[in-house]
């Protein structure tokens, strides 16, 4: 399992710089210390300190998955960060599925699910120079490709998206999050991300105001958002985590 600039470049249908590592602390963290112009490619097989939405980790064990981070200029649409997460999943689904024989599943908002198991997760997030303008998005990656060992508190919903040729799956995600994010607008990409969804027609479990919620996905917002039926009474999600209720 080892990433190469060129293989990797030969998917992106425009130059992107590439920047691979033996090991590093997280991919978001160093395309943050660099916020380099134009597009670059951060690119690991093992983090030592991966990061999550919310302040959790990801499990980033070495050579066993592929962590990368896409740092794209700010364009006017890239305000919503939530609908670039959205974008992102649907560009990894697409790239697993026209590489492998996996039909990838998304739950709201960034997490990739295979046989409903987590094999992949995203985190966006805008950075900022010194004045605190926004200058960047980031889109980070964590997916698990012959990941089978999990620390004991997951170990039950962790899984991974098999044998898949890395560099092919670095180079074709790079490529789909491009083109993406290119079209944030279109209404496309979120009718694939509906299409593909794993919450859509279940109940979930959420917490808003330390209260529990049980409700059911009813559909996603224009932005997003996860709208949710509880009692006959119609919410709109826009952050937070959800959980599916099984049986």
């Amino acid at each position: 399992m080892k990433l190469n600039p060129e293989k990797i470049q030969a998917y992106c249908p425009e130059p992107v710089a590439v920047c691979l590592y033996d090991s590093i602390d997280s991919t978001n963290n160093e395309a943050k210390r660099r916020v380099d112009h134009g597009i670059c490619l951060y690119a690991t097989t093992h983090q030592t300190a991966g990061r999550g939405r919310r302040g959790h980790s990801f499990y980033s064990p070495k050579d066993t998955g592929l962590y990368m981070t896409l740092s794209l200029p700010l364009s006017e649409s890239a305000a919503n960060v939530q609908k670039i997460t959205c974008a992102a999943a649907v560009a990894v689904c697409e790239a697993v599925s026209s590489l492998s024989g996996i039909d990838p599943q998304i739950k709201w908002v960034n997490d990739i699910y295979v046989n409903g198991k987590k094999a992949a997760g995203i985190l966006t997030e805008l950075v900022s120079d010194s004045d605190n303008r926004p200058r960047a998005v980031i889109i980070g990656i964590g997916m698990n490709l012959c990941t089978e060992r999990f620390p004991e508190e997951f170990a039950a919903s962790a899984g991974n998206l098999g044998d898949i040729e890395i560099n092919a799956l670095c180079g074709t995600v790079t490529a789909k999050l491009i083109d993406c994010y290119a079209h944030l607008d279109d209404n496309s990409i979120l009718e694939k991300y509906k299409e593909r969804s794993f919450c859509i027609g279940r109940t979930i479990r959420y917490t808003q105001n330390e209260i529990i919620h049980i409700a059911t996905a009813i559909d996603i917002d224009d932005g997003g958002g996860l709208i949710v039926e509880e009692n006959g009474t119609l919410t709109t999600l826009n952050s937070g985590e959800i959980s599916i209720m099984i049986g």
